[in-house]
């Protein structure tokens, strides 16, 4: 899969783009209005998209293909976190390491402020990984790490960064992660003048973070000024709420690649601070101790002063391999920092799943559909062709979704096509169901049949591939001939099991491809009420049909009296139409959107965002609109 879309390269591009005026000119269209593309997994397909451009003057348009991922989220051990809700955290460090300050004075200063995690806290976060490793039904191999950066600066000047130092910042990171699949995209950058935050941004970190912070579920917020004798630090992602504003890396603005904190200024600070961020530990961590860093593939390393050479040493014998001191979670100079280790990569795309989902929401680049121009000019009063590929090699069954954006930079305008890719199931095969949500209470069991019919001419060979403890598959091997049919029981359990969601994926692999088959189980405590009609939880049903056209419709469980308020928003955050918006006794309530907005007109065909808030509870999913 390609790496995310690289913004960073073109720097004015990345702040029209974060916040563009969208206008919906009639004088630029496009036809059709919705790609839709249904095929069997490994096929192929061609589909002509033509603009048209009825302004006097010829149009310019760059495309731009962004696919819109979901993030699989966990409700079960992804929402602990261990630490202090309490921002007022004082960090006391002695000073270790000596750098460069502005003025080419050597002063004694710390590597890195984080906070180390106590050995009961780590304990439980291995668990929460452990637990969510089991859960989650689909493995992201590419994250996009959106970066909304802020630049603090004193009335003198001082801390004022250039566009150039971020970008070549960015740089260092992409060289450093992208080997784990992590890609950074810079989004945003601002700048804010204030004496006493740049002077002091261990003090004042509460303040300036609470208010400039951006949408830490989905940004990394970083954070660069002056910070007396530390060079930076980060939280660690089980710190806080996913949404806490606390969240993110702050940075000595001289750190960054070519600054004057020498031998600190070749960007891996910013490296570094980012792995805590991800949620990875020193390699020095806890010294010699067998769980040392919890990664297994880093050697022990004694927390000495060892851990500031670029020397071979070797300060745990009895564990084989050298000392780590090119790892970037070490202490080590810049100029000595160059790795991760397999074992760290995982032990990230743990982190993000378990506790950073928000990340796995970011846009990414899709591999599946490519246009054969990426940028063109339409004539005066004319029209473009353009050919956009669809490859579903290596796809399996369900639905792809991107939205294609036509920038044109002179008017000021983007419209957006979305492109939804449809992989049907094995070739001849049909089966009952692709997912399966079921609910029972605490230590039960339920039998659930999926219907296998085959109609294909040569014999098909199949088998039942999961590894999830609530699961048993009775019949999960065999084979198919023309016009056969079988049955396949899902036995699902909740045998000592906590009340929550739980999530797990089955794969049907065959001699002729594969499809995933989603599982869902709600464990409920036993009821309280006697006749069933109240709901024990807030939920909301998936909507159906989706995509849709010209309604669709869902259900909420609510089961208090509580102000629900549920409103449909564009991807851009604004408003669409508002449900919604009262008391609401508790019960189960069907709801329909028909595709309008507030002034009842009907919407543009693309993906919309359903928004549920109930008290303190919250949830979002995706509609998609079609004509």
């Amino acid at each position: 899969m390609r790496p995310p879309i690289n913004r960073m390269k073109k720097f004015v591009t990345i702040l029209s783009f974060v916040s563009p005026i969208f206008v919906w000119s009639n004088t630029i269209t496009i036809s059709p209005d919705t790609l839709y593309v249904s095929m069997q997994g490994g096929g192929t397909s061609i589909e002509q998209v033509t603009i048209y451009n009825q302004n006097s003057f010829p149009v310019n348009l760059d495309v731009l293909i962004i696919e819109q991922p979901s993030g699989n989220r966990l409700l079960n051990g992804s929402q602990n976190r261990y630490l202090s809700e309490s921002p007022g955290i004082i960090r006391d460090f002695e000073n270790d390491i000596q750098y460069m300050d502005s003025n080419g004075e050597w002063i004694e200063g710390v590597r890195c402020a984080t906070l180390s995690t106590p050995e009961e806290v780590l304990l439980n976060v291995q668990q929460d990984l452990e637990n969510n490793r089991l859960q989650r039904s689909n493995q992201r191999n590419l994250v996009n790490v959106q970066v909304a950066w802020h630049v603090i600066y004193s009335s003198s000047g001082a801390g004022n960064i250039s566009n150039e130092m971020i970008s070549d910042q960015i740089d260092v990171l992409n060289d450093a992660y992208a080997p784990y699949d992590i890609f950074f995209t810079l989004d945003i950058v601002d700048y804010t003048m204030n004496d006493d935050w740049f002077n002091d941004m261990d003090q004042y970190e509460n303040t300036y973070k609470q208010q400039l912070n951006i949408d830490p579920i989905h940004y990394l917020n970083i954070y660069t000024g002056n910070m007396p004798f530390l060079l930076g630090w980060s939280w660690l992602p089980y710190s806080w709420p996913e949404g806490s504003y606390m969240h993110g890396v702050c940075l000595l603005y001289s750190s960054l690649p070519g600054g004057s904190s020498y031998p600190y200024n070749a960007g891996d600070t910013a490296t570094h601070e980012i792995g805590h961020y991800l949620g990875l530990l020193h390699t020095f961590e806890n010294g010699c101790s067998v769980n040392n860093d919890n990664v297994s593939d880093t050697p022990q390393e004694d927390d000495g002063n060892n851990i500031y050479s670029c020397n071979a040493t070797d300060t745990c014998p009895n564990d084989p391999g050298m000392d780590p001191v090119q790892n970037f979670m070490t202490y080590t100079d810049d100029a000595c920092l160059n790795q991760f280790t397999t074992g760290q990569g995982d032990r990230m795309t743990d982190m993000i799943a378990t506790y950073r989902p928000g990340l796995l929401e970011n846009p990414i680049a899709p591999d599946w559909i490519t246009v054969n121009e990426n940028s063109f000019q339409v004539p005066a009063n004319g029209s473009y062709d353009l050919a956009f590929s669809f490859d579903g090699s290596g796809l399996t069954g369900g639905d792809y979704l991107v939205n294609i954006y036509f920038e044109e930079a002179t008017l000021d305008t983007t419209l957006m096509l979305p492109a939804i890719l449809h992989i049907e199931g094995i070739t001849g095969l049909d089966i009952s169901f692709e997912s399966l949500i079921d609910t029972l209470y605490t230590n039960e069991f339920s039998n659930s049949f999926l219907e296998m019919n085959y109609s294909g001419t040569d014999l098909l060979i199949y088998q039942f591939d999961y590894d999830i403890s609530w699961v048993t598959v009775l019949g999960g091997d065999g084979t198919l001939e023309n016009e056969e049919s079988q049955f396949i029981t899902f036995n699902l359990n909740s045998l000592f099991m906590d009340t929550g969601e739980y999530f797990g994926e089955v794969t049907l692999s065959t001699n002729m491809g594969s499809l995933p088959i989603y599982l869902t189980m709600v464990v409920l405590e036993p009821l309280g009420i006697n006749d069933g009609t109240i709901p024990m939880k807030f939920a909301v049903s998936n909507n159906y049909p989706n995509p849709f056209n010209p309604s669709t419709q869902f259900s909420i469980s609510l089961p208090e009296r509580v102000f629900v308020n549920i409103a449909v928003y564009d991807l851009n955050g604004r408003k669409v139409a508002t449900l919604i918006n009262s008391i609401m006794d508790n019960g189960i309530y069907e709801l329909k959107w028909e595709g309008k907005n507030d002034s009842g007109s009907i919407v543009s065909a693309g993906v919309y965002i359903l928004k549920v808030d109930a008290g303190t509870f919250h949830y979002n999913q995706k509609l998609i609109f079609i004509k």
